[in-house]
């Protein structure tokens, strides 16, 4: 009996103390994906983009610039508007759908985006 006492002592200590190589990778994919949350998507690098583009962005979008900013202060602004601009996940859905359908006829509704 003492025998049998000592191997599962020994069992339990190493089964609380060291996670089996199943609980290691499990634990590994979990923190895996934990790392990616909020990354489904790639980023866009504004500073390799041509100023006139930027530029462009910044009219288009009314983003208040200063109007000989260099091309660094251009891109850190856009790159702020770009990164705090919201997506209704629903119009963007029907609008691709819509122009899906009707890609090669004139646009009939008027979008509200």
């Amino acid at each position: 009996m003492g025998v049998k006492q000592k191997s599962t002592q020994s069992t339990q200590s190493n089964g609380l103390n060291q996670p089996s190589e199943k609980d290691r990778e499990r634990e590994k994919r979990r923190r895996a994906a934990e790392s990616n949350v909020g990354k489904e998507f790639q980023t866009l690098d504004f500073n390799s983009m041509d100023i006139s583009v930027l530029r462009k962005y910044a009219r288009v979008h009314k983003i208040k610039t200063k109007t000989k900013g260099n091309k660094e202060e251009l891109a850190a602004s856009v790159s702020r508007h770009f990164a705090n601009q919201t997506v209704k996940e629903l119009d963007t859905i029907t609008c691709f759908l819509y122009t899906a359908h009707y890609k090669d006829s004139v646009l009939r509704l008027p979008l509200h985006i």
